[in-house]
């Protein structure tokens, strides 16, 4: 009796099919490889071209692309051999099919990750607010309250977004025949103040907001001149607790925060006005100008108050002997201002004040080897310094201008115990290239750089999270100049427009898979 066998492994046809068992799983691997690195290669350049200053490469784009057409030309060779190779030794149809199959499987989820990892981190812009109109339109100021509702001041009205979607909650249009002209720094117990002027008159009109809903809860007039140095936001009106404080012609005024009862008020003394006023913590901090009797012999000083009841606690003479040619709140507590005399070899640096009083830590705007970028330095940049310097914890971190740079390419952070700088790093790539706006997210400082990166450092020591950030990925959108970002829900980021008739109000950034 004769039995059929198959080909021993011994044989040319046995070493043909352990083969055609090697090269079917890795040509079907290869192939996945190929389009896999194709997909994340192609879909890591923003809008379809990068590498300019105007938009940056995910990290691993490059290195994507040239393994595509790597994996792309090894794949074909060892796919046809397995595949007529087993078409000679009649693997059959199932063979045919199930081993490469089985080795883009295998292969599959492993490969993903892989070129996930080597892309680098990128970002979807997951929802865009509609444009406003009129087209001219730009926003003045914000408003976040606790739970991440996005309120965006236009000159003739207030809006309210949902930060997971972007969607309008509220709206409330500024009074017949004014604009708003300033909005309180922050929100307290889900209250905020605007505050309204009519054409080329004194921002005198203080309205209560309910930012749930955007219902006012109460007005008021006072008596106020126009203050050089106030912005539209911060400055004017401010929030503390239960406590609502206005600046007014010769002091500031306080009223209840839900009733607009007067609490109190406060009068400086004659030939003295208010620059600006702002409160946190408790304490009302008023920036006075003084000229007595109008020689031009021009003193500043910081009257500390308690926001409670509107007492004297302590005051400060600024080292200034002109008028201020610039005047900016950093933050409120612990107080942060920007100073800067209108003496060009007078006083420009960043003063921090401590809660007890005492000598304020100075940090000089320009250093010997770099110059902080603060927002009214540069006509680029917006008059809000607080879109490129903020304070986390005791330390200023603020976008800065170094020896050779054409641009503000650097975060600095400076300690504001003694003024020190803790380090610096360069964020920046390209040439010209400029951070637009840092922000505070989970304890991390966000920068987004206007080439289309948003950046993670850690404030104690300035290391990124990723070495170049992460890239949006616009999507036919556009993101204008000085966009301000802002922490979103879960590990995303909301930018805001200033342009907002021009470009998308606000734009959600998430995580792109």
């Amino acid at each position: 009796m004769t039995q059929d066998r198959g080909p021993t492994a011994g044989t040319s046809s046995g070493r043909r099919r352990a083969l055609c068992w090697v090269l079917g799983p890795l040509g079907g691997a290869l192939v996945v490889l190929a389009v896999m690195f194709h997909i994340r290669g192609w879909g890591s350049i923003p809008g379809g071209s990068c590498g300019s200053k105007y938009q940056a490469c995910a990290d691993g784009t490059g290195t994507l692309i040239v393994l595509a057409f790597v994996f792309t030309f090894t794949s074909v060779i060892p796919l046809i051999l397995a595949l007529s190779m087993m078409a000679t030794e009649r693997f059959g149809k199932a063979r045919l099919i199930g081993l490469p199959l089985a080795g883009a499987v295998l292969i599959a989820w492993p490969a993903w990750q892989f070129t996930e990892w080597l892309r680098g981190p990128m970002l979807d812009i997951a929802w865009a607010a509609p444009l406003d109109r009129p087209e001219e339109t730009r926003v003045q100021g914000l408003w976040v309250t606790g739970d991440g509702t996005v309120v965006r001041g236009r000159p003739d009205a207030l809006v309210a977004h949902d930060p997971r979607g972007g969607e309008r909650r509220w709206s409330a249009d500024a009074p017949v025949r004014m604009s708003l002209c300033s909005m309180s720094d922050t929100v307290s117990q889900g209250i905020a103040l605007a505050a309204y002027a009519r054409h080329e008159k004194p921002c005198a009109s203080v309205a209560a907001i309910d930012t749930d809903n955007g219902r006012t809860l109460w007005k008021k007039t006072v008596d106020a001149n126009d203050l050089h140095f106030a912005r539209p936001q911060g400055g004017r009106v401010t929030v503390d607790g239960e406590v609502a404080v206005v600046a007014t012609k010769d002091g500031a005024r306080a009223f209840g925060l839900r009733d607009g009862k007067p609490r109190w008020s406060y009068r400086l003394d004659d030939d003295c006005g208010p620059a600006l006023v702002s409160s946190a913590g408790g304490r009302t901090r008023l920036v006075a100008v003084c000229d007595p009797l109008g020689l031009g012999k021009v003193t500043a000083r910081v009257l500390t108050l308690a926001s409670g009841d509107g007492e004297e606690l302590r005051r400060y003479d600024l080292p200034t002997e002109t008028g201020p040619s610039g005047l900016d709140v950093i933050s409120a507590e612990p107080f942060v201002i920007r100073v800067a005399e209108s003496d060009e070899r007078g006083l420009d640096a960043v003063l921090a004040f401590g809660r007890d009083g005492g000598e304020p830590v100075v940090v000089k705007r320009i250093g010997t080897d770099e110059e902080l970028a603060l927002g009214t330095t540069q006509p680029r940049f917006p008059a809000q310094a607080g879109l490129t310097a903020l304070v986390h914890g005791n330390t200023l971190i603020a976008a800065t201008w170094h020896t050779g740079d054409d641009a503000p390419q650097h975060v600095s952070a400076y300690s504001l115990r003694d003024g020190t700088r803790q380090w610096r790093v360069k964020v920046a790539d390209s040439l010209g290239d400029a951070v637009d706006s840092l922000a505070v997210a989970d304890g991390r400082i966000g920068v987004y750089v206007d080439d289309g990166r948003v950046l993670r450092l850690d404030p104690r020591t300035g290391a990124k999270q990723h070495d170049h950030g992460a890239v949006v990925d616009e999507g036919g959108l556009k993101i204008g100049t000085e966009a301000q970002l802002l922490a979103g829900p879960g590990d995303g980021w909301t930018l805001v427009n200033p342009d907002s008739g021009e470009y998308p109000p606000l734009l959600g950034l998430t995580p792109k898979d």
